[in-house]
């Protein structure tokens, strides 16, 4: 008896204890921590989620108290309002005020809290320029701020989409970091401004306005987008009305695929894999990367530097030197890439698709059906989407998919019957 009462005292010695300890702890667990800003003009959002709507951008070197997170991204608080921001668009911890005052970079004449409203002027202000000297779509820079379906939408489309698997088991298949650098990308407020005048120039080709297709297209999309590098960057994806096959990416993140590509597709799964080779073109910059080989790199540096400090909520002035440089990222953006470019852009595709929980194997057969169309006024002869300029292609992403992407195949799926009904 005297030694089950000495087991219960102890017992309870041990829960007090641990209670304690727990008090005494739970303070410093509720406590803020403060962390510098490490990306310059990071996104403040509403809610966790490139989806979310953008309550404005901070300045790089600001030091900000995180107060909650969950998977990729941070909540904060500002100025006595609440958003989230992407967690690695964060430093590491800053342990005292003399800590951050030594680290950060922050000019105080610069303003805390970049406005949407400044932002969308900013980049806007420069497209529109551009697009009225090339003759481009100038209204197409309304879609700046666009969005085609609400936050509520995507989580009920989402979790439609992840129905009866783990999302997060199926994101973790892959984790390769020597193809999947995490630390590397991003899209410099520069490459917004003139993305945005890229983007107005392809829109002017003609676009297919049906909103339920560019609902459908967009929620595919960003399901993707959530396991690429970029997943905190919101990309937009649209409908161009011409009949040959083609797509293309402009450097801001907005993805046009033509109709005539859109009807050769068969199911969601080849879906999510075009636009998954579009996506990797923005975050390995490739774009970026064939203007550099058109233009003085220097001079190129020097342009977007200036256009990267212009002052947000001012429209920059496009001289000649930065409107040919847009134009140029124009050319390379619509026009044929180098293979290395191609295989790139293929592999990620599967890649970002099969972490997305769809069949990485859907890219070969839309490539392969492609291929096997024989019309050749069919094919658009200034893009990568035709049929003699894909064969090596097929053959390489066939062979990395089998090579890298076969765990737990029974957890991929096609949505054959829902893109049918989106699209068809």
């Amino acid at each position: 008896m005297k030694m089950i009462k000495r087991l219960t005292i102890e017992s309870n010695m041990k829960k007090s204890s641990f209670i304690l300890a727990l008090i005494i702890a739970l303070p410093a667990m509720l406590l803020p921590e403060t962390k510098l800003i490490e990306r310059n003009k990071t996104h403040f959002r509403e809610g966790p989620g490139c989806y979310n709507p953008l309550i404005g951008l901070l300045e790089k070197g600001m030091s900000i108290n995180t107060v909650d997170s969950q998977t990729g991204w941070v909540k904060i608080r500002l100025n006595g309002q609440d958003g989230w921001i992407s967690e690695n668009a964060l430093k590491a911890d800053v342990t005292s005020s003399s800590t951050t005052a030594k680290t950060s970079p922050f000019d105080n004449k610069k303003p805390i809290l970049i406005s949407r409203a400044s932002a969308s002027g900013s980049v806007r202000g420069f497209a529109q320029k551009f697009l009225e000297y090339h003759k481009g779509d100038v209204a197409f820079i309304d879609q700046y701020e666009t969005s085609f379906f609400t936050p509520s939408e995507y989580q009920r489309f989402k979790q439609e989409t992840y129905k009866g698997r783990d999302a997060e088991k199926i994101a973790d298949r892959y984790t390769k970091k020597k193809v999947l650098r995490v630390d590397e990308y991003d899209i410099p407020f520069n490459l917004e401004k003139t993305g945005m005048a890229v983007a107005g120039q392809i829109a002017a080709t003609g676009l297919d306005k049906n909103p339920a297709k560019l609902k459908y297209v967009n929620m595919v999309g960003t399901v993707v987008l959530e396991g690429t590098e970029l997943y905190y960057f919101p990309f937009r994806f649209y409908l161009l009305t011409d009949k040959r096959s083609a797509a293309y990416s402009s450097p801001n993140g907005m993805i046009f695929v033509t109709g005539g590509l859109l009807k050769m597709v068969e199911d969601e799964a080849e879906l999510a894999c075009l636009l998954g080779h579009e996506m990797a073109h923005v975050i390995k910059q490739h774009g970026y990367a064939e203007m550099s080989k058109r233009v003085d790199q220097g001079k190129a540096e020097g342009e977007f530097d200036e256009l990267d400090e212009s002052i947000p909520g001012e429209t920059p002035d496009v001289d000649i030197e930065l409107n040919d440089l847009a134009f140029n990222m124009f050319e390379a953006s619509t026009k044929k890439r180098q293979m290395e470019y191609e295989y790139e852009a293929d592999k990620l595709g599967v890649i970002y698709a099969y972490k997305a929980g769809y069949d990485p194997m859907a890219l070969v057969r839309i490539l392969k059906r492609i291929q096997a169309n024989t019309d050749r006024d069919f094919w658009n002869p200034e893009s990568n989407w035709q049929a003699d300029g894909i064969k090596d292609r097929i053959e390489k992403v066939e062979e990395f998919i089998k090579e890298n992407l076969t765990k737990h195949t029974d957890w991929n799926v096609s949505n054959t019957s829902r893109y049918r009904m989106a699209i068809k």
